[in-house]
């Protein structure tokens, strides 16, 4: 499956609802591999979209950015990213909600940079980050937004690991190979048991968080991430 809008990938309520519809239209496909373009995954959320969109527009967008990101993170069959560029804040959520992530070598930036636009981090992104990023780098990574390089990416764990940016593809599709090769039913049951109760909590509190989030915020149309 990939994304590509000719530009940076930004995410908006569209693109969420093309992922989910790719994902629930994968048919008889025993893994899925989400990629980009040649030189970006994601930049992050469509930033024209959210300074026009007023607060009720940011409000659904993230409601629909964490419904979606809750749904690649519960699909039942492997998934992989295949990240050839820059993955950045929803681009680096939507990376680590996949199963196995495989990052670009070469001058390509990764991180959760929400507090770096003045902006707090929504429970989906914090769901994923306790279950994705090295326990004794969240807080250093997290709350000053930081970005880094694809290659402390992978030593902090929004990546898995880390191939020459012309392999990323093809490694990606090996490695969903492989995890396709596992009998599917334990690799499902095993993923929801790991994976379900937090989802479902998020889930559950998902509009009060970002009700919450958004009374917090300084100002309509300055939402990005």
């Amino acid at each position: 499956l990939a994304m590509d809008d000719g530009n940076k990938n930004a995410l908006d309520t569209d693109a969420f609802a093309a992922i989910t519809e790719a994902f629930d239209g994968a048919g008889d496909a025993r893994a899925i591999v989400l990629t980009g373009r040649d030189d970006i995954f994601s930049a992050g959320l469509n930033v024209k979209f959210l300074a026009s969109a007023g607060r009720d527009g940011v409000s659904d967008l993230l409601v629909a950015f964490g419904r979606t990101l809750m749904r690649v993170w519960l699909e039942p069959r492997p998934t992989v990213a295949a990240c050839a560029g820059h993955a950045l804040a929803a681009g680096t959520m939507l990376a680590m909600a996949c199963d196995h992530a495989v990052a670009a070598s070469g001058p390509h930036w990764w991180g959760l940079t929400e507090t770096q636009i003045n902006f707090e981090m929504p429970v989906f992104g914090l769901a994923l980050a306790r279950h994705n990023v090295r326990a004794d780098r969240v807080d250093d990574l997290i709350l000053p937004g930081a970005r880094i390089p694809a290659e402390q990416a992978v030593e902090v764990g929004y990546a898995d690991e880390l191939v020459a940016q012309h392999d990323v593809l093809a490694r990606a599709q090996s490695k969903a190979a492989e995890l396709a090769a596992l009998p599917a039913g334990a690799y499902a049951g095993t993923k929801r048991r790991l994976r379900g109760e937090v989802a479902e909590a998020v889930l559950l509190g998902l509009e009060d968080d970002i009700e919450a989030l958004l009374a917090s915020f300084p100002g309509d149309g300055d939402a990005r991430g």
